[in-house]
Parts: structure tokens; C-alpha cells; sequence
């Protein structure tokens, strides 16, 4: 758990406050412990986390009386720390919420770019923990999809390293509405968000559409948050018809990119 940001919930104690839409608190408990939480009542010296809701009773900015409690701690140096509802919700889906600052009715970075929004949270590995699941009847290859996954999560690692080598931030997506695999901001403050796709010579055509799509879809979502970022798709490595596929991107205003040298990302 860093200052801004809350990564998961495993071994910590948390305390819901209000309400949250379409959930009861037993539901909420539930969601908690799954996640490897404890939940109590009441903040307490050990409370890590309070997750706000809403409630009628709560006027003028005044978040209750948790809320206040947790506001005092804060000030005598607890590490104790404020998350939304969408926040504690999202991760169940291993995004990270972005905490609040007691008695502020937003969360700073869900803000337009204007306003003090963020383009992404820190980034977080590419590595997917899990083996591939079968799906009944209609499952695809798994070993197929598990080396898809691997492939991908490779070459993402590896532009985030890219990244880093020539001094930019790479950053991971901290909601759904925008589910990027990777964004960064360079040294003259200009955003770029990528699609990441591997490939083989039976998914390359699919592939390819399904990724500038999606790149085109990020790019339009951060610019209504008053973000400007350059497109990009990024490969895992050089396709077949590289130059069929480089001047359909340049139309759309998405540069494509090849691993293992991301040339053209800055």
C-alpha cells in the first residue's frame, strides 16, 4: 500500500462507511474477506483501510464520524488511508484504488487532466499468475492461449523496461472505462497509451484489427478526460504484411511498433 494508491486488501484490516449502491453489507464482508481482508466495525489502531460510501445524513463535506476519526489519525502519523466505493469494487478485478483525502468529496486522480488527473497508477508486472482455466466444450487451446498470455505479458515487461531505459514513466490502468495495457508519460510531459499483442502467423490478421480497435478506443476515452496521448500498437514481433499493417496505423494516427526494439516509442 503506497500513499496514493491501494493495491490489494490481503492481510489488512479494513471499515466500510455509508453505503454502497446495489450491495448489502453482508455482500461487502464477503467481497472483503475474499480478498483477504478483515473487516470490523468500528476504526480502531489496527484499521488499514476505510472504504467510503455514501449516506443522507452526510452534509457540507462531512464524511461522518469514521471519516473524522480517520482524518485525526492521519495527522498523528498513521498509516491509515481512504478508498471510494468504485475503488474497493475494482479490486476485485486487480486494479488499484487511488485513495482520498478525508472530507473531499473526489478522488483527484479519476479528475480531468485539468484538474489534477492522472494518466495511469504505477506500473505493475505484466506476469499473469494464473493457469488458463478450461471453459467446457467452447474453450480454446489452452496451451495455445497460455503461450499467448506468456508472449504478451513478455512483451509488455519489456516496453515497460524500454521505457524506463530512455527515461519515461510507464504506468498501468487503475479502472475498467480504460483498460489500457500500458501508458506512460516522457520527459516533456506528452502521454502515450499502447495495445500489446501477440501473435502467430493463424491469429496475425485477427490479431492486428482487434489491436488497433482497442488503441483507438483508449485514445478516444483519455482524450475526454483531457489527456492528448499518441497511439500506439505494439507487437510482439514483426508481422508478416508489416507494411500493409504500418500504413493502415499511420492512417488511423497509431504508430506500430515491433518488439524487441520499439523503435518510434518515445
Amino acid at each position: 500500500m503506497l500513499d496514493d494508491w491501494v493495491f490489494d486488501l490481503q492481510g489488512k484490516e479494513i471499515v466500510f462507511t455509508g453505503k454502497i449502491d446495489d450491495y448489502i453489507r453482508p455482500e461487502l464482508v464477503s467481497i472483503a474477506n475474499r480478498l483477504g481482508a478483515t473487516v470490523k466495525p468500528d476504526v480502531g489502531n489496527n484499521t488499514d483501510l476505510l472504504v467510503r460510501g455514501v449516506s443522507t445524513q452526510w452534509k457540507y463535506g462531512n464524511y461522518g464520524t469514521r471519516e473524522a476519526q480517520v482524518a485525526r489519525m492521519q495527522r498523528t502519523g498513521h498509516r491509515i488511508v481512504i478508498v471510494d466505493a468504485a475503488g474497493f469494487l475494482g479490486l476485485r478485478s486487480c486494479f488499484p484504488a487511488p485513495t482520498i483525502q478525508p472530507h473531499i468529496p473526489k478522488i483527484t486522480a479519476r479528475q480531468p487532466a485539468s484538474q489534477g488527473g492522472v494518466l495511469g497508477a504505477p506500473y505493475r508486472s505484466g506476469q499473469f499468475a494464473n493457469p488458463v482455466q478450461l471453459l467446457g466444450e467452447f474453450s480454446r487451446d489452452p496451451d495455445a492461449v497460455d503461450r499467448g498470455l506468456r508472449a504478451h505479458s513478455a512483451t509488455q515487461d519489456a516496453l515497460a523496461q524500454h521505457l524506463k531505459s530512455i527515461g519515461c514513466m510507464p504506468l498501468s490502468p487503475f479502472d475498467s472505462d480504460c483498460n489500457f495495457d500500458l501508458a506512460w508519460n516522457s520527459q516533456d510531459d506528452s502521454s502515450s497509451v499502447a495495445e500489446i499483442k501477440s501473435l502467430t502467423l493463424a491469429n496475425e490478421i485477427s490479431q492486428v484489427r482487434h489491436g488497433l480497435g482497442q488503441v483507438l478506443d483508449y485514445g478516444h476515452r483519455l482524450r475526454s478526460r483531457g489527456f492528448s496521448p499518441r497511439l500506439y500498437l505494439v507487437l510482439e514481433k514483426r508481422p508478416l504484411k508489416s507494411f500493409h499493417w504500418s500504413g493502415l496505423c499511420t492512417s488511423q494516427g497509431v504508430t506500430l511498433v515491433f518488439a524487441p526494439n520499439f523503435e518510434s516509442v518515445t
